[in-house]
């Protein structure tokens, strides 16, 4: 066993594997863990029976890696009592401004963060390019938090940012942008969040979800593959000219 601190939050893991414990390397801590998580056999089982022919041919330590996903779920379900959630995103950072780019799998949120590291990677730096945690501050703000749980591609750092703005993609030939409302933004945001069951702590992540909705921009960015997709996203969001 041992702790990490994820978002500000000390959290203990009781793992098997020694899959996560490397994975987690970067953010042990010497804290008292607030909770502990592990994952049982069931469980464990119940993952494995979830992976692609792709994952067991490409990942050597499999059950250790179905561990690790199963022992993620469990802290993310516990995080809404610390106002703190998953945002499935990508997570960038200038300065101590976060900007998040947010949509379904396979749309293409990896391929944007990617052009901005090309585009404007002296000024930046990546905080997690898959599921971010962000939590609510003292001071009304949402803070962009890295984690060890990254994607395939690995992108994370132990950093954090302030939200600055949201970013929604979708696939579009021609590239342009417009604001959201909260109300426009709402529905795009509750597909990216995992959601307790436990009625007490649902009620209290939508609260959140709803503070989150009116504390940055929001905006949707229809676009493609190039250059320029990613110069008008950050000219928008970061307020920057080029």
């Amino acid at each position: 066993m041992f702790s990490i601190l994820l978002a500000g939050v000390p959290i203990g893991i009781d793992h098997r594997y020694a899959f996560v414990r490397k994975q987690c390397a970067d953010y042990f801590s010497s804290e008292a863990p607030v909770f502990t998580v592990s994952a049982g056999e069931k469980e464990l089982a119940e993952e494995l029976s979830k992976c692609t022919e792709e994952l067991k041919n490409t990942i050597p330590d499999l059950m250790g890696y179905c561990e690790s996903v199963c022992l993620y779920r469990k802290i993310c379900l516990e995080l809404p009592r610390y106002n703190a959630f998953l945002f499935h995103s990508a997570a960038v950072k200038q300065g101590d401004s976060a900007y998040i780019f947010s949509a379904p799998s396979g749309t293409g949120k990896s391929t944007h963060l990617r052009l901005w590291m090309r585009r404007f990677g002296k000024e930046l730096a990546v905080i997690n390019g898959d599921k971010p945690i962000l939590r609510l501050t003292q001071e009304g703000t949402f803070r962009v938090y890295g984690t060890p749980w990254a994607g395939k591609e690995g992108w994370q750092n132990n950093i954090s940012g302030e939200l600055r703005g949201i970013c929604f993609l979708e696939q579009s030939p021609q590239n342009r942008i417009r604001r959201l409302t909260p109300e426009e933004g709402s529905s795009r945001a509750l597909q990216q969040i995992l959601f307790p069951k436990e009625p007490a702590l649902l009620t209290g992540m939508l609260k959140l979800t709803d503070r989150l909705l009116f504390s940055a921009p929001l905006y949707l960015l229809s676009c493609n593959i190039s250059e320029e997709a990613a110069e008008l996203s950050f000219r928008t969001l970061t307020g920057t000219q080029i």
